[in-house]
C-alpha cells in the first residue's frame, strides 16, 4: 500500500469533503485523524478520516457503500484512505476519542480504551484498600464502561451515550449475541445498577454504600472486565492480551 503522498493530504482532504457532500448532502463533514492530523504521518501513511453526516445510514453495510461511493467521487482508493461514516451523535460519543487519543486508528484505540479499563480496575481495588469508598467505586465504574465501550467499538458499534452499566452490557449483547454478556448482565445486575448510582455521587466525593458493600462491587467490576476482556479479545480474533493481574 503506496497511501497518499504527503503533499496531497490537504487536497485529499478537500476532494472527500467536496464527495461526501455530493453523496450525503451540503453538511457532511470531513474530519482527518490518526497519524496524519497529528503531524506523524510518513511516506506510506494512509490517510483516516471520519465523515460525519446526520444522514449516515445506520447499518454497517450500508456505510461501506457510502464510503466506496465517496472514495470513487474523490478519485481515491480504500488502500489509500481509511474512511469511517458516523453520524453526529456518534462523534460526540466516540469519534472525538478517535481525535483526542494517542492512537493511530481504531484498533489502537479500541486497545487503549480496554487498557485504562484494566488501569481503572487496578486503582479501584487499591482504593477499596484504603478505606476509599468513593474513589474506588468511581473508578470500578470507569473500569467497566471503558472496557464495554471498547467491545462495542470492537464490533463495530458506536457506544450509547450513557453511564449506565447495564445499558451499556445490555447493548454488547445485542450486538455480538454473546452470552457471556447476557450471563455478567444478569448475575451483576444490582451490583450494576448500584455502580452507576454512586458514579453520579462520587463524582462529588461521596457514596451512601446504601444496598451492597464497596468490596463486593469492586470484586464484580473484577469479574466483568475479565469477561468482557476476552469478549474483546475473540472480537479482535485473539490478537490482545488475555486479562492479567496486576497494574
Amino acid at each position: 500500500m503506496e497511501g497518499v503522498h504527503l503533499e496531497d493530504r490537504k487536497d485529499a482532504v478537500k476532494e472527500l469533503e467536496r464527495a461526501a457532500r455530493r453523496v450525503l448532502g451540503r453538511r457532511a463533514k470531513v474530519v482527518p485523524f490518526g497519524s496524519v492530523a497529528k503531524g506523524r504521518a510518513v511516506p506510506g501513511s494512509d490517510l483516516d478520516v471520519m465523515v460525519i453526516s446526520e444522514d449516515a445510514p445506520s447499518s454497517i453495510r450500508e456505510r461501506a457503500e457510502v464510503a466506496h461511493r465517496i472514495l470513487r467521487e474523490a478519485g481515491l482508493s480504500e488502500e489509500d484512505v481509511d474512511l469511517l461514516i458516523m453520524s453526529p451523535e456518534e462523534f460526540e460519543s466516540w469519534g472525538r476519542l478517535l481525535l483526542g487519543s494517542e492512537s493511530d486508528d481504531t484498533r489502537s484505540l479500541v486497545e487503549e480504551l480496554s487498557e485504562r479499563g484494566r488501569r481503572f480496575l487496578a486503582a479501584a481495588e487499591e482504593f477499596k484498600e484504603r478505606g476509599w469508598d468513593d474513589l474506588a467505586t468511581l473508578h470500578a465504574h470507569q473500569a467497566i464502561e471503558l472496557t464495554v465501550k471498547a467491545a462495542l467499538i470492537a464490533s463495530g458499534e458506536s457506544p450509547p451515550r450513557t453511564h449506565y452499566l447495564g445499558k451499556l452490557l445490555g447493548r454488547l449483547h445485542e450486538v455480538t449475541g454473546d452470552e457471556r454478556v447476557r450471563a455478567l448482565a444478569e448475575r451483576y445486575r444490582w451490583e450494576l445498577r448500584e455502580l452507576s448510582h454512586a458514579w453520579f455521587e462520587a463524582r462529588y466525593g461521596r457514596y451512601p454504600g446504601e444496598d451492597i458493600e464497596v468490596g463486593d462491587l469492586v470484586e464484580a467490576a473484577r469479574h466483568v472486565v475479565r469477561v468482557v476482556r476476552n469478549v474483546l479479545e475473540d472480537l479482535l480474533g485473539g490478537s490482545t492480551p488475555r486479562f492479567r493481574e496486576g497494574p
